[in-house]
């Protein structure tokens, strides 16, 4: 099947707020655009600041830009209802993929949508009342009308198949390639600037109560005895239960165990990763845990809960205790700064596991997606 033209709407991505799903879209974007025996062609729709963003995905490509200003949401909302559609008749395009999910279903081509989570459905808290409105007014349009939907993990595709009434065979895994490592700053500097001692135990993400901050909190207070030089960094955003977490910090009297990191730069953050001793995600709900893969990645062992997608993510090459369970997260960190061999295992599971998360191999999962979709046409 040659000579594909597939029209992918761009119009939410803002460069200049990129997210973890917005960088796993535009990887595997641009892998499968550079794969010449792909056989598919990519016509692209998007904002000047985009393509200004990102030229060597747009170089060479044919791309029709947004007639409104970028940055402002209410403008791309609009681009997607009255510029687009005309635009895509106009480009002759065999297929369209909207990659935020939000795009309104009028289309006379067939449409796939990338549904990355369903946190606007499941755990809205902390998301805004308007974008929690909007997201379940046209998110089950959009996937009722879709001739396919792309999802990032086996854990959001089986949440969304009880959600909405929708042909399993329709719902495609598309897992994200690994999100960009920039380069590391000093960790000495790190250390110093933040009071960070000791062995680094690492909670990326922000807080949020599905990404239980405070079980990792807690399991410092089991550690504190046997690990005195070891710190609790919690990298992320403030979210919600950021007043709980600190409370909790507090209540235990770990202010001097766990360091608070939000708004870190990607240098910072990056050299955290490379000298962590170990990567905790005690979270019960994610659409992805790019997190996770990151860790190991960068060979650091990890400890993840039963739930989300951390367990499918993992496989065999981390530990999974049960979610809530301080007292194993605290075990499981135990071992792997205590026992040698059990943490060189972990290391090299890891490194070989995060190697099959790459932009091709996502692009390859995207175009079966794409064939799929004219193949039942």
């Amino acid at each position: 099947m040659s000579g594909l033209r597939v029209g992918v709407d761009l119009c939410r991505i803002d460069p200049a707020a990129l997210r973890p799903a917005d960088h796993a879209a535009l990887d595997t974007l641009e892998a499968l655009g550079a794969d010449s025996d792909a056989g598919v062609e990519l016509v692209l729709f998007a904002s000047s600041a985009l393509r200004a963003a990102r030229p060597s995905m747009f170089a060479d490509r044919e791309a029709h830009v947004l007639p409104f200003p970028p940055g402002v949401a209410a403008a791309r909302v609009a681009a997607e209802l009255t510029w687009l559609p005309a635009a895509a008749r106009r480009a002759r395009i065999d297929l369209l993929h909207d990659v935020s999910g939000t795009a309104p279903p009028r289309s006379e081509l067939p449409r796939i949508v990338s549904v990355q989570d369903l946190r606007p459905f499941d755990r809205p808290r902390g998301l805004g009342r308007l974008r929690v409105a909007h997201h379940r007014r046209v998110v089950p349009s959009a996937i009722e009308a879709a001739a396919a939907v792309v999802v990032p993990s086996a854990f959001v595709r089986e949440r969304l198949l009880e959600l909405f009434a929708v042909d399993e065979s329709t719902v495609h895994v598309v897992p994200w390639p690994l999100p960009p490592h920039e380069e590391p700053a000093r960790i000495e500097t790190v250390r110093a600037r933040y009071g960070i001692i000791g062995q680094i135990v690492l909670m990326p993400g922000s807080t949020r109560a599905e990404q239980e901050h405070v079980v990792a909190v807690r399991a410092m207070r089991h550690l504190a005895s046997r690990h005195n030089e070891t710190t609790l960094v919690l990298l992320g955003d403030e979210g919600p239960a950021e007043k709980q977490v600190a409370a909790e910090i507090e209540s235990l009297g770990l202010q001097d165990r766990v360091v608070r990191l939000a708004g870190a730069s990607s240098a910072v953050r990056s050299a955290l990763y490379e000298h962590a001793a170990v990567v905790v995600h005690p979270a019960v709900y994610d659409g992805f845990a790019d997190g996770v893969l990151e860790a190991m990645a960068c060979g650091v062992p990890v400890v993840v809960a039963d739930a989300g997608p951390a367990p499918e993510l993992v496989a065999d090459a981390g530990a999974v205790i049960p979610h809530g369970d301080d007292a194993q997260l605290a075990i499981e960190v135990h071992r792997v700064l205590d026992d040698g061999e059990w943490r060189r295992r972990m290391v090299q599971n890891g490194l070989d596991r995060a190697r099959r998360f790459t932009a091709p191999e996502a692009a390859r999962a995207l175009l079966a997606t794409y064939r799929s979709v004219l193949v039942a046409l």
